[in-house]
């Protein structure tokens, strides 16, 4: 059990070419310059994964800075090779080691630039966590948290959507409320909580607090056929996005709480076919959305 723990991290099924469309470069060229990045001579990476987050902010602090990044999964502390080959390539000085984000193993005031990207929506106490990485921060030091609005998507329409009845659309965004509700009751975090953050910093005490949003949009549209959309449908095979885990899903409601079941098993009945609708609309270049998600970027200085 425990090789096949390292062997598939957390998240891992949304890593892959799909992630490397999260961002528009211009929109984090302007985030960089406007937040002084370069500035920053040690960065530090909080659940950092694959790297993902981690190389994309390396290019904006200064060149010969220190990089450090930690991640709870031994799946990404003890068989990143990639993320360290990265880096040893570039000759940046990288350090890549356990680390908890409710309790890091750090000293106060380690870092000139504390950040992470959509850890603190699997975190059961993400208050702790940005205490914690404020802990590390030195004093005029940039905090950069990333994280979403999920429930969004469940009001997003399609071309499939786009005539739903009001009662289904609420079925979608009841199911997808129960779920994250589950999901805080099992202590696995808030998979909305970006709407929170500039709240959560301003207890911190956190100074000069700046909330943006990602312009980043993955439109789809027939005939599919650009990279991000072929990234995108590649994904979307792997069944991490619009196709439900049944197990898990009944995993959360059970975990909301009894009273929910039922409404659980109607839902599966009513809607068992959803997925092979948006599969069988690909295919016959029927399907077009415009793609957008709500993506909250919140800095603060220590």
């Amino acid at each position: 059990m425990k090789d096949q723990k390292i062997n598939n991290g957390h998240s891992e099924n949304f890593f892959g070419d799909y992630r490397d469309f999260w961002w528009n470069q211009a929109f984090l060229d302007l985030t960089a310059q406007r937040l002084e990045l370069r500035r920053h001579k040690t960065m530090l990476d909080v659940g950092c994964g694959n790297g993902h987050w981690t190389r994309i902010m390396a290019s904006f602090i200064d060149k010969n800075a220190e990089i450090t990044a930690v991640d709870s999964d031994a799946r990404w502390f003890t068989e990143n090779k990639e993320l360290k080959e990265h880096f040893s390539k570039t000759g940046i000085s990288f350090n890549l080691s356990e680390g908890n984000a409710q309790n890091l193993p750090f000293p106060d005031n380690s870092f000139d630039f504390v950040t992470c990207q959509t850890l603190l929506i699997h975190v059961p106490e993400p208050q702790k966590a940005i205490n914690e990485m404020k802990r590390v921060l030195k004093r005029g030091g940039t905090l950069l948290c990333v994280e979403p609005n999920n429930i969004v998507q469940s009001l997003t329409k399609t071309s499939l959507t786009k005539n739903d009845s009001i009662e289904e659309t609420l079925d979608h965004i009841k199911y997808r409320l129960i779920i994250e509700k589950g999901k805080k009751n099992m202590g696995r975090g808030d998979n909305s909580l970006g709407d929170l953050l500039p709240g959560m910093f301003a207890l911190e005490d956190l100074r000069n607090i700046e909330v943006r949003l990602s312009d980043k949009a993955i439109a789809m549209y027939p005939p599919y056929d650009n990279e991000e959309q072929l990234a995108t449908l590649k994904q979307w095979m792997n069944g991490s996005s619009w196709k439900s885990n049944t197990q898990k899903d009944i995993d959360f409601f059970s975990a909301a709480g009894e009273e929910f079941m039922q409404f659980y098993f109607e839902y599966q009945e009513k809607y068992a076919n959803r997925a092979d609708h948006v599969m069988g609309a690909l295919q016959r270049e029927q399907y077009h959305a415009a793609g957008g998600s709500l993506m909250y970027l919140v800095s603060g200085t220590k």
